[in-house]
């Protein structure tokens, strides 16, 4: 489970990512 565990921790930096980069075109739209 050593990858699978990784493999989570890779989705979850990725959807940070996703999340942060949302926030920011939101206020940059502002």
């Amino acid at each position: 489970p050593a990858r699978a565990a990784a493999k989570t921790a890779a989705d979850a930096l990725a959807a940070a990512k996703k999340t942060a980069a949302d926030a920011a075109a939101a206020a940059a739209a502002k």
